[in-house]
């Protein structure tokens, strides 16, 4: 019991440093600087990590309250010839705009409340819902590539064209305007030909639908691919006015997988809500008395697997990766018990908790787990046999009465020991096939330390990578020309520095050993906040 309140002063430290990640960038980075460089900057690495995240969480007398409301800004590592630069820039949204003309916080996002226009009467404020307009477009979760041209986007119906030299915002679409939907995923698949796969809400009358969107690559250069876009299926919500949340799917050779999870949306919250501009985070609902649904879709005829796969309830952002092997439908996933990881991340919970470092150890913890989906149920299977005969796999399934089937998972992070989040494979070549590796952010519970891992699937084993003062991102692999294994290559993170604000590096690590390469750090004139997602590539 002595070493107790050392213990707790240690984490209570730690979530004062998860606080400071939500920084302020007061000053954009827009002309590109050259840091320290230590190490070996591979010379077969040449391109730009591009990445995306929130950037500004005061404005004006106003404050963010969550992690995923702060006004984007846009990230880029150049690394050319050994030598790399970095600059930034806020995405300018309509959001950025018009909260900056206001000087305060005027547009209601996810965990936060606008301030409401006062000449607006409620009667308007209802009927914008039906233009979406006013509805925030502040795209701060990730930046896909489409062809040659480059998007970042959120969870809304609204992306941005952003041009990936000078990170200058250069147009926005509205996907609603093309397709039948009110949102889409900030973690579209695209590929080998350039096909891009998404999923999205739609809203009708006879109750909300996940629709699962296809946008063929773009003709010709500078072309607009997303006139061409198409709704390969639509899956009516399991509950009518409550559609489940989503952040993310799979796909494979010929499936797209998408999980019904028992976190639902209240329609009715989210309209009068945004009527009232209060936040959409009340307007979650976690339903722990509900079970999780797999969803398997064609992805050459559009139609559903008619098996109806659920398991116990769990709750979920982010895919591994999926793949079919021996009449299996393998599918990974980062998975949470329940969805108090929504309320973890509000920057007034955080500072609530400090008294109660164990209450936000349990709030995000999670690991990565592995349901088996078989494809063929026979008929006479009983409910004591499981279906799943992968050699090795521990996951299970079962046939129930109503002839459904049960899937049990196999962890593959060990449980209770802090969280595996923001996963990254090798993606080239191993999305939707069988892969063995993935990369991921990890949080040790006894003292909050953020790293980074490589976990081995078959193995389930990991290797380790942190350091003192450091917090790393979300690992982005990027394979060697001169590749023959899954994990020859390297995997980039940027660094923050947990006391000096105005840092930042590219810290680079061996795929295989996870041993660090070499890094290059820089300083900047403002604080330099965390970010979500990016992509690396070789067209800038």
């Amino acid at each position: 019991m002595a070493e107790e309140p050392a213990k707790r002063g240690i984490i209570t430290d730690k979530i004062s440093n998860v606080v400071s990640f939500l920084r302020s960038c007061t000053k954009e980075c827009s002309e590109s600087i050259e840091g320290i460089a230590t190490g070996e900057i591979p010379r077969w690495l040449q391109g730009s990590l591009l990445r995306n995240g929130g950037g500004l969480i005061e404005i004006g007398p106003d404050k963010y309250n969550h992690a995923f409301d702060s006004l984007a800004l846009l990230h880029k590592f150049r690394i050319q010839d050994g030598r790399v630069t970095y600059s930034n820039r806020f995405l300018h949204s309509e959001t950025y705009k018009r909260n900056m003309k206001a000087n305060r916080i005027v547009v209601t996002e996810f965990g936060t409340r606008g301030h409401p226009d006062p000449c607006k009467t409620l009667f308007q404020r209802f009927m914008s819902v039906f233009t979406m307009e006013e509805f925030s477009d502040n795209d701060v979760v990730n930046i896909f590539q489409l062809g040659d041209q480059f998007y970042a986007c959120s969870e809304t119906n609204f992306i941005h064209r952003v041009d990936p030299e000078t990170l200058e915002t250069t147009g926005r679409i509205d996907l609603s305007k093309y397709l039948a939907v009110n949102s889409a995923t900030a973690h579209p698949h695209t590929d080998m030909d350039g096909t891009q796969y998404n999923m999205g809400n739609g809203f009708k009358l006879s109750g909300p639908t996940y629709n699962v969107l296809k946008i063929p690559p773009a003709s010709d250069e500078g072309d607009n691919p997303f006139h061409k876009g198409s709704i390969m299926c639509s899956i009516p919500a399991r509950y009518r006015f409550y559609p489940s949340y989503y952040h993310s799917f799979g796909i494979t050779d010929n499936y797209i997988v998408f999980v019904e999870q028992p976190l639902l949306l209240s329609i009715w919250k989210m309209l009068w809500f945004h009527v009232r501009g209060k936040a959409y985070v009340d307007a979650l609902e976690w339903h722990p008395e509900l079970k999780s649904y797999f969803h398997v879709i064609n992805r050459y005829t559009g139609q559903p697997v008619p098996i109806n796969y659920s398991a116990l309830p769990f709750m979920m952002f982010h895919h591994i990766n999926a793949y079919e092997e021996s009449g299996h439908l393998v599918v990974d996933m980062c998975c949470y018990n329940d969805a108090n990881i929504m309320k973890a991340l509000c920057v007034s919970e955080l500072e609530k908790i400090k008294d109660d470092p164990q209450r936000f150890v349990d709030m995000v913890r999670s690991e990565a787990r592995r349901y088996v989906l078989p494809l063929n149920v026979p008929q006479d299977k009983t409910e004591s046999e499981n279906l799943v005969k992968l050699p090795g796999c521990k996951a299970t399934a079962f046939v129930q009465q109503d002839q459904s089937v049960l899937c049990l998972h196999e962890a593959l992070t060990e449980s209770g020991r802090g969280s595996s989040e923001m996963p990254r494979i090798n993606y080239a070549k191993y999305n939707g096939r069988k892969y063995r590796f993935f990369y991921a952010l990890g949080i040790e519970e006894s003292d909050l330390t953020t790293y980074i891992m490589k976990v081995d699937t078959e193995t389930k084993t990991k290797k380790i990578w942190s350091e003192n003062k450091r917090i790393p991102s979300e690992p982005v692999f990027v394979a060697s020309p001169y590749a023959v294994d899954e994990d020859d290559g390297v995997v980039l993170s940027s660094l923050l520095h947990e006391e000096n604000e105005d840092r930042i590096g590219i810290l680079i690590l061996d795929g295989k050993t996870m041993k660090e390469v070499g890094r290059s750090e820089f300083k900047t004139e403002s604080s330099v906040p965390g970010s979500f997602h990016g992509i690396f590539t070789d067209l800038c």
